[in-house]
């Protein structure tokens, strides 16, 4: 689903009061919604769920929190909201913006608004309404609103602006989707190999799912988690190819980003996870330097949390990221499964040199 919850989230984690205004979060547990740098103790990500604003989580049901009072207006920088007007406007609007005219009704350049819009929400203003575009599409699908209707409306003008720009943001075909992924076809195999067991999943557009791990239940299971409306079943000889590329990318054989790929998520980690697929075998690249690629530097955090949330081990080469002082950082599958996969990768004139 593609959102800015990853954003939103490492925003909670890190307690980042300058988020305030852009989101509230709430907790499905107590039925409290609070605004970003709370201190109230922090929540687990799973009882976690966004709202844009106060009256969106009061909606649902959602009490303001008693100790940073989400409900209550706070002193802002100006910066801050003319950024929250905008990216209100950018929700719910199905017309572009004109970006020259909002800058100048608040005394800004359009430079300085894009430049305080990327601090402040992680990603660029076009991108935050290509995320809301695809939002409003998803909220008339699951309507049932008929596909091209749910194009137009959203503001995308055309059934065929949709399926040019805005339909692969689904993760699979807009029908599906709005069938909640009934008729997807979901295939896996699995393979045995000295890192433990590797589990791949794939629809008919590509990969969706890699997972290594110690138990093929555990992990099998995992990935059907995420897929409950999808046909789901092995299929070791469709995937055969698929199985031999993973096996030779853990012996730092093959390099698996030649396998296509049909993942879903939030804006920033697709940004995160396309700079990813783009470092050759044997390369890595430091948590800042693939910020600064995606243009946002200060957001290395975020990053991280987008490789930590990465669906498609190997596939999307997270563990190609490590830190800047050469140290590997985190990895979801196990520092040691990192640390051996970057061993199989790196040149043999290197190993020679150890």
């Amino acid at each position: 689903m593609i959102d800015l919850d990853e954003l939103r989230w490492n925003a909670v984690k890190n307690r980042d009061a300058t988020a305030a205004g852009i989101f509230v979060y709430a907790v499905t547990t107590t039925g409290v919604y609070c605004r970003p740098g709370c201190a109230s103790r922090q929540p687990l990500r799973r009882n976690v769920e966004f709202f844009p604003g106060p009256a969106d989580a009061v909606a649902v049901g959602y009490r303001a929190c008693r100790r940073c009072r989400p409900d209550e207006s706070t002193a802002h920088d100006p910066t801050v909201d003319a950024v929250v007007e905008l990216c209100r406007q950018l929700e719910h609007s199905s017309q572009d913006v004109d970006l020259v005219a909002f800058a100048a009704e608040h005394g800004y350049s359009v430079r300085h608004l894009r430049r305080r819009f990327v601090e402040l929400v992680g990603v660029t203003i076009s991108g935050y309404a290509r995320v809301a575009r695809a939002e409003r599409v998803r909220a008339l699908l699951r309507a049932k609103v008929p596909v091209t209707q749910a194009a137009i409306d959203a503001g995308y003008g055309s059934s065929r602006a949709f399926y040019e720009t805005g339909a692969a943001q689904l993760g699979m075909t807009p029908r599906a989707y709005r069938d909640g992924g009934r008729g997807v076809r979901i295939t896996f195999t699995s393979l045995v190999t000295p890192l433990g067991t590797v589990v791949a999943a794939a629809t008919e557009r590509g990969v969706c799912a890699v997972r290594i791990g110690a138990n093929e239940v555990e992990l099998v299971h995992e990935i059907t988690a995420e897929f409950p409306n999808s046909s789901f079943e092995r299929d070791d000889d469709a995937l055969v190819g698929t199985a031999l590329v993973l096996a030779g990318a853990v012996r730092g054989e093959y390099d698996a980003t030649v396998l296509p790929i049909d993942v879903q998520g939030t804006a920033f980690q697709m940004r995160v996870w396309d700079v990813l697929r783009k470092v050759p075998l044997g390369d890595t690249l430091t948590y800042s330097q693939v910020a600064e690629r995606i243009g946002s530097p200060r957001a290395v955090r975020a990053v991280g949390s987008a490789c930590a949330a990465n669906p498609a081990a190997l596939v999307v080469p997270c563990h190609r990221i490590v830190r800047r002082d050469g140290s590997l950082g985190g990895y979801r599958w196990g520092l040691d499964v990192k640390d051996a996969l970057l061993d199989a990768e790196r040149p043999v004139d290197e190993h020679a040199r150890q």
